[in-house]
C-alpha cells in the first residue's frame, strides 16, 4: 500500500487512518510525502512516525518513507533535510528516516505499490 502525505498538518481522520494502517502492518508499505506534507521531513522529534504513534511500528515493519525532492527545493527545505538524514545515517535506528526521492522514483512507486491512499 501506498500512502502519499500532502497536506501540513494532517487532519484528525487522516492521522487515524495512518494510525490503524501501520499498527496492523502486515505487508510491504510505503509513505511519501508531496506538496506541503514535506514539512514533515525536517522534524526534528522524529516528525510523522511520532506523530500518528507509530515509531516502533516503523522500525519493525518493512515500510519505507520518502519525500518528493523538488517539492522539498521549492519550500526551501532541502538543505535542512539533508543535513538531518547525514546526522541520522550514523544512528541505530534510522529505518524510520525519510530518503529523498525525484519525481521519476516517485511515479515508480505508484507503479509498485497498491492500493494508493492520498492524505
Amino acid at each position: 500500500m501506498l500512502f502519499i502525505v500532502k497536506s501540513y498538518p494532517l487532519s484528525a481522520v487522516a492521522v487515524k487512518t495512518l494510525q490503524q494502517a501501520f499498527r496492523r502492518a502486515d505487508s510491504d508499505q510505503a509513505l511519501v510525502l508531496i506538496d506541503d506534507g514535506v514539512y514533515y521531513a525536517q522534524q526534528t522529534d522524529g516528525g510523522l512516525a511520532n506523530i500518528i504513534g507509530a515509531s516502533e511500528n516503523l522500525r519493525r515493519s518493512a515500510t519505507s518513507m520518502f519525500a518528493l525532492q523538488e517539492d522539498m527545493a521549492l519550500r526551501g527545505i532541502s538543505d535542512s533535510v539533508s543535513q538531518k538524514l547525514d546526522h541520522e545515517a550514523g544512528s541505530e535506528h534510522d529505518t524510520s528516516s525519510i530518503t529523498p526521492v525525484s519525481l521519476d522514483a516517485f511515479v515508480a512507486l505508484t507503479d509498485t505499490f497498491y492500493p494508493i491512499v492520498y492524505l
